[in-house]
C-alpha cells in the first residue's frame, strides 16, 4: 500500500458511505483512480467490506488497550495516516508530554492484539510505544437496563 491507499482507507474509515466523486476530490485524483484503488484494496483483502459500526460492536471486541506512541520528528501526519488504516485502532488522540499519540485499540482475542501491536511498532516514524490492557471498566457508559437485569438474574 502506498500513501494514496492509506489516505483513501483513512477517509473510508471515517465515512464508508462517501461517494467516489467526493473521495476523488479530497484526494485530488480522478474518480477512475479512486474506483481502481478501492477495487484493488478489496481484491487484495486489505478492505474486507463496508459496514455500519454499531454501539454493540464493542462487545465483539473484548480485548481493549491503550497504546502510547512516540513519533520521531515531523512524522506525525504520515504515522496517523498509517494508523488510521488499521481497523484495530479505534481512535487516535494527540497529546502533550512524553507521548505524542494515544491509541484506543480493540481486538477479538490476544492473538489479534499481538498482531496489531506488532504492525503498529513497524510503522515508519514510530520510535516507541507503551501499552496497557484494559482489564475492567469501573466507570463508563451506562449498561442498558435489560442487560443490567440479565446480570442480576
Amino acid at each position: 500500500m502506498d500513501d494514496l491507499d492509506l489516505q483513501l482507507i483513512s477517509l473510508l474509515r471515517h465515512d464508508g458511505r462517501r461517494s467516489v466523486s467526493d473521495l476523488a476530490s479530497d484526494l485530488k485524483v480522478s474518480r477512475a483512480t479512486v474506483r481502481s484503488r478501492m477495487e484493488k484494496l478489496v481484491e487484495s483483502g486489505e478492505i474486507l467490506g463496508f459496514t455500519a459500526v454499531l454501539r454493540d460492536d464493542w462487545r465483539d471486541l473484548p480485548i481493549r488497550a491503550v497504546t502510547l506512541v512516540v513519533v520521531d520528528g515531523h512524522n506525525t501526519e504520515p504515522v496517523i495516516r498509517s494508523l488510521s488504516a488499521l481497523t484495530e485502532v479505534r481512535a487516535i488522540h494527540s497529546t502533550n508530554g512524553k507521548w505524542d499519540l494515544v491509541l484506543d485499540i480493540a481486538t477479538r482475542d490476544l492473538v489479534g492484539f499481538d498482531d496489531a501491536l506488532n504492525r503498529i511498532r513497524l510503522i515508519e516514524g514510530i520510535t516507541g510505544t507503551e501499552t496497557s490492557l484494559l482489564l475492567n471498566t469501573r466507570k463508563g457508559p451506562a449498561v442498558p437496563a435489560d442487560e443490567f437485569n440479565d446480570v442480576l438474574g
